[in-house]
């Protein structure tokens, strides 16, 4: 007989940033969670009271290890950091506003937003270097963690990346299922899948 073995991922996205408020572009650049953030951070440690936790990771950068902590704080579980959580390097657009990263870049941010496996933030990362970097951190962690609850802290693109590639969605379609800042999510992963 063979036996299904899942590892159930929870996946989280960090509170609000001043940046997120004004449409900024923040990939990679560690920009902390404002008051409101903080606030939905508290409220998701909370809404995730209901599940037995059985690891922590979380990206690096202060607005996941923040609200990473207040789950943390919660669940009395350590957090582990781990970098490849953290978000896609954006290069040039980083610290932009959408609409000037849109106006200075205009072909390669069009490019971008219609088909982005196809362009890539100029000096940034590009979705095929996320995506490996993310699915391989995500087979380990299902290897590691066999039958047990795994709570991810973290970024839309990051978050993104693992519900499209386990389920097996067209990552030309990424910015369709970006994840809203505040919000978590259960992906349940079959080991070997």
């Amino acid at each position: 007989m063979c036996e299904n073995i899942m590892t159930r991922f929870i996946l989280v996205m960090p509170g609000e940033t001043d940046w997120s408020k004004e449409n900024r572009i923040k990939g990679c650049l560690d920009i902390p969670l404002n008051d409101r953030g903080i606030k939905q951070a508290a409220g998701l440690a909370q809404q995730l009271d209901q599940y037995e936790i059985d690891a922590l990771y979380s990206s690096p950068l202060s607005r996941s290890y923040e609200t990473a902590g207040m789950i943390a704080d919660l669940k009395e579980i350590k957090i582990k950091k781990n970098k490849d959580f953290q978000e896609l390097n954006q290069g040039l657009w980083q610290g932009l506003l959408v609409t000037e990263a849109r106006k200075r870049y205009k072909k390669v941010y069009t490019l971008w937003e219609e088909s982005p496996l196809a362009a890539a933030p100029p000096q940034g990362e590009s979705i095929a270097d996320i995506k490996n970097r993310v699915v391989r951190v995500i087979n380990k962690l299902t290897s590691k963690h066999r039958n047990e609850t795994i709570c991810i802290v973290g970024h839309k693109v990051v978050n993104a990346i693992i519900k499209s590639h386990y389920l097996k969605l067209d990552l030309n379609k990424l910015w369709q299922i970006l994840p809203d800042e505040g919000t978590w999510e259960v992906l349940d992963i079959s080991n070997g899948q």
